[in-house]
């Protein structure tokens, strides 16, 4: 499974043309992904068949939110569902850097789809516990970018998560390492295939080369 990350409609459209098997929608790359317009899901949902999910970051920055910032994700996660998202992607840290179980646990509720626990997961003080808190919260997957720091960490975790929970590799994932996590049993990766950080936009070659890695597990 090939989750490519997009920031704009046409590189939705691009990524599903070369293959994409799953599409993480959001805006505004330079932020590190906030949430997407709902018309944008709303045009995906009736043009494209493949899974949708939803960003849900009000703001770019730390992942300790307000009380403010939390009812502005639950209004953005509604919109979200109703416009045809099928997942939805967010996080939520306590200032003592833990995962904020009563408001994710409380968004998870009141939309009704499964949730993916973002990289906030990757501030987490202690992600072994985080794991644990995910799976409490009622995430359904974990995506993390520890491999890019520590392959052998990602590889305990994934240990650890067994399959109470789904884990997905992310952060800086191309074609030219892409096998390494195939390597540790990884069949599914997330990968925003760009690779011209000034024009940003979702290259087509690279979409097909990672299928290509993961056609070949």
């Amino acid at each position: 499974m090939l989750e490519i990350c997009t920031f704009s409609l046409e590189d939705s459209f691009a990524a599903v043309a070369a293959g994409a098997e799953r599409l993480e929608v959001c805006r505004d790359y330079r932020e590190g992904g906030l949430t997407p317009p709902s018309e944008w899901i709303f045009a995906l949902k009736h043009s494209v068949n493949v899974p949708l999910v939803a960003m849900v970051r009000p703001r770019g920055g730390d992942f300790s939110y307000t009380p403010e910032e939390w009812e502005s994700m639950h209004s953005s996660g509604l919109a979200l569902r109703k416009a045809g998202a099928h997942a939805l992607v967010f996080g939520g840290l306590t200032a003592k850097g833990q995962l904020d179980l009563a408001q994710c646990k409380r968004l998870i509720h009141a939309v009704g789809l499964p949730c993916v626990l973002h990289r906030a997961f990757d501030e987490l003080a202690d992600p072994e516990q985080g794991i644990e808190d995910a799976i409490h919260a009622g995430f359904s997957r974990i995506l993390t970018g520890w491999g890019a720091k520590d392959l052998g960490a990602l590889q305990r975790m994934k240990k650890q998560a067994g399959q109470r929970i789904e884990l997905l590799p992310g952060g800086g994932i191309r074609s030219n390492n892409a096998q390494a996590f195939v390597d540790i049993g990884f069949r599914q990766l997330h990968s925003s295939a760009i690779l011209d950080g000034e024009r940003l936009e979702v290259h087509a070659d690279e979409v097909r080369a990672l299928l290509n890695v993961l056609q070949r597990a």
